[in-house]
């Protein structure tokens, strides 16, 4: 559906930014509850032992200390996930370090601290592997008894033997990207109640909240209704808050002792026993025609997904879809294994395996311009994707590709426009350009469905029960928007409630940047039911034929020309206890006849978002640091629902993936223990942040997306760092393929001989 609109694009203010900025906001974590008790972990301190036995007494014995939980007195499943392999409390033996042995549970967070310092436990330390490629090797150390190779793609097209026979050129290269934290502002939490008629209220910090529920009654044993999960403010997610384990470990304290729990993870906890993004190594093999034709590539990927399954193996299968990035190439064949290490399990995060894609075909790119002898837009110019070319996968494209030639030529265009700014005194400059691709939705056989109930209260307002909680990107916002536009009211007459379990549909996950495509959609359907029940609900209370009667912005219009407010029956329906409600839902198009079969579940997706950024640096040659001076990103949305939200999603992407090229990495250190605190871990501040960020958004509309809209969120980060990295190279000749390009890499391949 497209459409003009008077609503649909304008930069409306979020209804929840006055608390955020005030301090008035109430995240979960503020919740203020009566009779709230502590829980603290006790955590592995190795990367994998075997667990001899725990000793609670000298911790029970502690004042205000009321249980000491470990795998034992766990009632129900042991395990959860997607892959259901990691203990809610290690039992037999620790998989990573920082992985949850027992739990404390106090009267206060000091005493529990105290207490989970008194628990002992023996290991019986065991060999470990930390590195994917050693993890495969003959006689490693098992992670789980069914092997380390948790999961294998393969995408194959065409014939890479004849391509490869008919290039001009090939190029190989190995590139490398690192584990990375999610860094959001608001650590992992959650807060349970245990009520008098038997029930669990959990409340979470979590981007599923409907799965969330469904382990908490699996572990506890307990029915899926005995169990409310309830969602207040966000402060951040960026895929890390898939994980249900604090969910799960809170429930579980405030079910063992009949009361009520919150659990907060300090920063150390959330580096080492949350989700990261996946550390992994890329060998691409390129074969071009002398025009610069692409015409073959081979690429193998080792992805170290840690300890345990987590979302990996899903970020699996997208980003060996990415490898090939938003370019037409006939002979393809790429590998991707997803492995087990004893190391913390990476997950979901932002970009989905799309980040570790782009910098390695972006990078190689640029490359193979500079030994074709072509300038590295030109090669992009030949080979891109364009409407009806044919991927890997063997999925058509359709007209979501429309957007990706113009974006290549406003990217053209801003590069020789920063190539004219004048270098700082002592300083290099360099230009560097990367195009994206990132998919839309959970992918083929998955349910990739969103619901939500509209409904129109007394005093006229409409109130939106949405099904998906709102991270902190907008999601609502979008929602209310859509839902106005839809049904001809101001912004301010569209309500969403919070978020509970037990008053909302299922909404799915928030995640795959799909939330505005089915959210959207899902509004419009339910929009239009709305209208009809709101007919039908004054043409009873009328006693006229609902075909006599129309709705019009908020009105129903009656056959003598009066309009009455909608207000008028929503008030007279709500004292009859019957509110006028439409429940609506969405689901992501897999149509069976255009949708490949041939690959795993998940696998392939079928609708694309495109960009390109363009950042220039300046590169001190004597200490080798990197300054991102400049930025452009063009984005193609299909059509802007909140301008100004699009561009602080895109503004964020920027600054997150500028900490990706640069700053970012959770290494082991030298004493075994990973880095695990932001004195290490780098994250950018406001003095790293391009000083000019030009944000241009483009419309090439997506035929059912709700007014042509795309998403957004997770392509806002994916060409940053090849784009820096270009830069860097554009500066100094030095091509860094391991992120981060930190100083101290870059000054050591500085003073290099030539």
């Amino acid at each position: 559906m497209v459409a003009k609109s008077s609503l649909i694009g304008n930069p409306e203010i979020r209804k929840d930014a006055a608390g955020k900025v005030n301090g008035a906001a109430q995240y979960t974590a503020d919740l203020p509850l009566q009779n709230v008790i502590s829980g603290v972990m006790v955590r592995s301190p190795h990367h994998h032992a075997r667990i001899l036995f725990i000793n609670k007494e000298a911790a029970l014995q502690l004042p205000g200390v009321l249980a000491v939980l470990t795998a034992a007195d766990v009632p129900g499943q042991k395990t959860f996930g997607l892959i259901p392999d990691q203990p809610v409390l290690a039992g037999e033996e620790v998989r990573h370090i920082g992985e949850p042995v027992a739990l404390v549970i106090a009267v206060d967070r000091a005493i529990a601290q105290q207490a989970a310092a008194r628990v002992v436990v023996e290991y019986a330390p065991l060999p470990a592997v930390l590195e994917p490629q050693q993890a495969l090797a003959p006689g490693a150390a098992l992670v789980h008894p069914s092997g380390n190779l948790l999961s294998q793609y393969n995408v194959e097209s065409g014939s890479l033997e004849d391509g490869f026979a008919a290039a001009d050129v090939i190029m190989e290269e190995t590139f490398s990207v690192q584990r990375v934290a999610p860094g959001y502002m608001e650590p992992e939490n959650s807060l349970a109640r245990y009520n008098p008629d038997g029930t669990l209220s959990v409340w979470v910090s979590s981007q599923e909240p409907f799965v969330d529920r469904l382990c908490i009654a699996a572990v506890l044993g307990l029915p899926v209704e005995h169990i409310q999960v309830l969602s207040t403010v966000i402060g951040g997610a960026f895929g890390g808050k898939e994980d249900s384990s604090m969910a799960i470990l809170t429930a579980l304290a405030a079910w063992s002792i009949k009361g009520t729990v919150r659990i907060v993870n300090n920063r150390r906890e959330s580096f080492v026993a949350h989700p990261k993004r996946h550390p992994a190594q890329i060998h691409l093999k390129i074969g071009a025609k002398k025009d610069g034709t692409l015409i073959a590539l081979q690429g193998q990927v080792w992805m170290n997904t840690g300890a345990y399954a987590s979302y990996g193996p899903a970020v699996g299968s997208l980003l060996t879809e990415m490898v090939t990035g938003p370019y037409r190439i006939p002979n393809v064949s790429i590998e991707t294994k997803v492995i087990y290490t004893h190391t913390p399990y990476s997950g979901a995060m932002r970009g989905f395996g799309s980040p570790q894609a782009h910098f390695a075909i972006e990078s190689a790119m640029d490359m193979l311009a500079e030994r074709l002898g072509m300038d590295a837009a030109e090669l992009r110019r030949k080979n891109i994707l364009r409407q009806g070319d044919v991927l890997p996968t063997r999925v058509q494209i359709n007209e979501t590709a429309l957007g990706m030639a113009p974006i290549l030529e406003r990217a053209m265009a801003a590069r020789e426009r920063l190539r004219l700014l004048p270098s700082t005194p002592g300083k290099i400059s360099g230009v560097g350009l990367a195009l994206a691709m990132q998919s839309m939705g959970l992918g083929a056989k998955v349910l990739d469905r969103s619901e939500h109930r509209l409904e129109w209260l007394p005093d006229g307002r409409v109130l939106i029960h949405l099904g998906t909680p709102e991270l902190g990107q907008g999601l609502v916002t979008v929602a209310e928007q859509i839902t106005a536009e839809a049904l001809g009211l101001p912004f301010d007459q569209v309500i969403t409630a919070p978020f509970d379990t037990q008053d909302v549909p299922d909404g799915g996950a928030a995640c795959a940047s799909r939330m505005t495509f089915l959210v959207g959609n899902a509004m419009l359907a339910g929009a239009v039911l709305l209208q009809k029940e709101l007919i039908c609900s004054a043409a009873s209370l009328l006693k006229l034929p609902p075909e006599k009667l129309s709705y019009q912005q908020g009105t129903v219009l009656l056959p003598d020309g009066r309009a009455l407010p909608a207000s008028e029956f929503a008030s007279r329906a709500a004292e009859q206890g019957k509110p006028i409600q439409a429940q609506a839902a969405a689901t992501f198009p897999y149509p069976e006849a255009s949708t490949p079969q041939h690959l795993p579940i998940g696998m392939p997706h079928v609708k694309y978002v495109f960009a390109a950024q363009v950042a220039r640096v300046e590169v001190d040659p004597e200490l080798g640091t990197v300054e991102v001076k400049d930025m452009v990103a063009i984005h193609d949305l299909g059509k802007v629902i909140n301008r100004r939200a699009a561009e602080g999603q895109i503004e964020g992407g920027v600054v997150m993936g500028v900490g990706y090229a640069l700053y970012e990495n959770m290494p082991l250190k030298p004493n075994g223990q990973w880095v695990d605190s932001f004195s290490e871990y780098l994250l950018p501040t406001s003095l790293d942040i391009p000083l000019n960020l030009d944000v241009q958004l483009l419309e090439y509309p997506e035929l059912d997306g709700p007014f042509g809209a795309k998403g957004l969120a997770e392509i806002c980060l994916v060409p940053t760092a090849p784009a820096i990295a270009n830069a860097v190279y554009d500066a100094v000749k030095v091509r860094v393929t391991d992120l981060p390009i930190s100083a101290e890499k870059l000054a050591a391949a500085l003073q290099r001989p030539v």
